[in-house]
């Protein structure tokens, strides 16, 4: 029912005439004086300005959303490089200290070493023979 009123009001030729008081409308509906029509056509190009406004001032303000989450994430970025900047150059001196601190034995000290368990196990069989 509502659908068919909406359908009807939608497909209705509009109905314009000049009257002047005292004088019988030509057809039913409503009657408005000029200020009164002033008024509704000051009204739309209003809440059409609204309407831009409020547009305006919703894309600033995710616009400014936006910024900000997209700086918060740099600077999150930024922190963790830092940090695992930091870890690798510990790291880094952390070997460099072990490093240091292992020294090869020299090749002179297999030879005595050799020369001594041999001399020693020579002697030791020698002693176990006779």
């Amino acid at each position: 029912m509502l659908g068919f009123l909406l359908l009807s009001i939608a497909w209705a030729e509009p109905q314009f005439t000049q009257l002047t008081e005292g004088e019988a409308a030509p057809f039913a509906g409503r009657l408005l004086n000029e200020e009164a029509i002033v008024k509704i056509a000051v009204e739309d190009k209003f809440k059409v300005q609204q309407c831009d406004l409020q547009i305006d001032y919703e894309k600033q303000k995710l616009e400014s959303l936006q910024k900000f989450e997209i700086e918060k994430v740099k600077i999150e970025l930024n922190a963790k490089n830092d940090i695992l900047e930091n870890k690798i150059s510990l790291r880094d001196d952390r070997i460099k200290d072990l490093e240091s601190l292992s020294k090869p034995i020299k090749p002179v000290y297999y030879v005595a070493a050799g020369f001594l368990v041999g001399a020693g196990s020579t002697i030791g069989i020698l002693y176990a023979v006779y």
